[in-house]
């Protein structure tokens, strides 16, 4: 049974109610902070448990429906209540499995995830406790008793883990120092960038008056061709 299949059937057993009627309550208690019932699934949960036959409905003369809970209803509530608090279930598995599994990360990478479980369990309970100490003077006994114990819970946990990070902080080897190596690159293959126009460290060259930037034709060198050496006589003597 889901949350808000156990949650619509429990606001049935106390009195039959509308539909809107059955969304304000939901709204007045805050309970969709603990449980996934919104306010258009609310009707498709509602048709399921009546074709369950868990639920039936009474039209009125304006049209709307009154929901009511069932005997085959009660029997179903009944027993899903006394499951859910006579058995003792395991409390978030996937952590339990990280820490089974701790090996396959290094030291920095457990401290910085176990610290970052510890912020965010201690923000939980910050915001739990002012939701419950505003909504304490109006809620049943039943709701009060499940924030307590939810607050008992995560409070003990963070105690658990606050011990526990010391603990394995003085347990866990030291990780070995990475070795950079210099990065050799051959004069060949460096790349050297032009210089910036605009770098403070360029170096101003001396300033070379006009007529001396272009080589007057007249002062060309002249390229003459070599010289043919002179055909040695002795051979043809």
């Amino acid at each position: 049974m889901t949350d808000a299949e156990l949650t619509l059937l429990s606001l049935l057993h106390e009195k039959p109610c509308y539909d809107h009627e059955l969304n304000k309550i939901i709204e007045q208690r805050g309970i969709r902070r603990w449980a996934a019932i919104g306010m258009s699934s609310m009707y498709y949960v509602l048709d399921k448990l009546e074709q369950q036959g868990l639920v039936r409905h009474q039209t009125d003369e304006n049209g709307r429906r009154l929901f009511s809970i069932s005997e085959a209803g009660q029997g179903v509530l009944q027993t899903a209540i006394t499951d859910l608090i006579s058995t003792a279930r395991a409390y978030d598995k996937g952590f339990e499995q990280g820490l089974a599994n701790l090996s396959a990360l290094k030291k920095h990478q457990i401290l910085a995830a176990l610290l970052s479980r510890q912020q965010d369990l201690s923000l939980k309970i910050m915001h739990l406790r002012e939701t419950y100490a505003q909504e304490k003077p109006s809620l049943p006994f039943a709701l009060a008793a499940m924030y307590e114990h939810r607050l008992h819970s995560m409070e003990a946990e963070l105690a658990w883990l606050k011990a526990f990070i010391p603990a394995w902080e003085a347990q866990a080897p030291d990780e070995p120092e990475p070795v950079i190596e210099p990065n050799f690159i051959p004069r060949d293959r460096q790349v050297v960038l032009p210089h910036d126009p605009d770098s403070i460290h360029k170096v101003p060259t001396q300033h070379v008056p006009p007529e001396r930037k272009s080589t007057p034709p007249a002062l060309r060198t002249e390229i003459r061709p070599l010289p043919t050496e002179p055909e040695d006589s002795s051979e043809d003597a």
